[in-house]
Parts: C-alpha cells; sequence; structure tokens
C-alpha cells in the first residue's frame, strides 16, 4: 500500500466524521462499507433495543470479527481438505 497513491476521504459513520487516506481499490469499497455500517447501526438499534451508539458499533465490530474469523477457518478447512485429497492420490500413484 506504501506504493500506491493514497487518496484523502471521509466516511460518515453514525453522524460522525471519518477522515481516511485510501487505496484506489479502497475507494471502490468505502461507500458500500459506509452504507452497511450504518444500515447495521439502525437495524440494531431497534432490533436490540440499544441506546449508545457506542455499544452498538461494538455488537457490529464483534458480529464482523465471528464472521471473519469463522471465513478464515471454512478457508483453512476446505485447503486442508483439498490437501489431504491431493496427497491421498498422489500416495496412490505411488503405491500403484
Amino acid at each position: 500500500m506504501e506504493s500506491e497513491k493514497l487518496i484523502s476521504h471521509t466516511i460518515q459513520i453514525a453522524g460522525e466524521s471519518y477522515p481516511v487516506k485510501l487505496t484506489e481499490e479502497e475507494m471502490s469499497y468505502a461507500l458500500e462499507i459506509e452504507n452497511e455500517i450504518n444500515e447495521k447501526i439502525s437495524e440494531y438499534k431497534i432490533k436490540y433495543l440499544v441506546k449508545t451508539t457506542r455499544d452498538i458499533l461494538a455488537m457490529i465490530l464483534l458480529t464482523y470479527a465471528f464472521e471473519n474469523l469463522k471465513m478464515r477457518s471454512d478457508i483453512d478447512h476446505n485447503a486442508n481438505h483439498r490437501l489431504e485429497g491431493l496427497l491421498l492420490r498422489l500416495s496412490e500413484q505411488i503405491n500403484s
């Protein structure tokens, strides 16, 4: 990222402004991320009757962290499963 040109951008979350520097690729995701987080804030306010934005943001962060960890675990599991299959086929080829 250091070699890429960074673009200044401001992300609005829950009425607060957060200045960030993003690559061109990250800029393409910025609006989508901003909208998704703000939609989740509105959803969580109603769904969980949470009053403070700080608590809602913590809940959203935890949700993303769990989803990310599960996704990485699923990817690792799938990669391990494929590798085991390849090793089994290789072993069968060697032994035949």
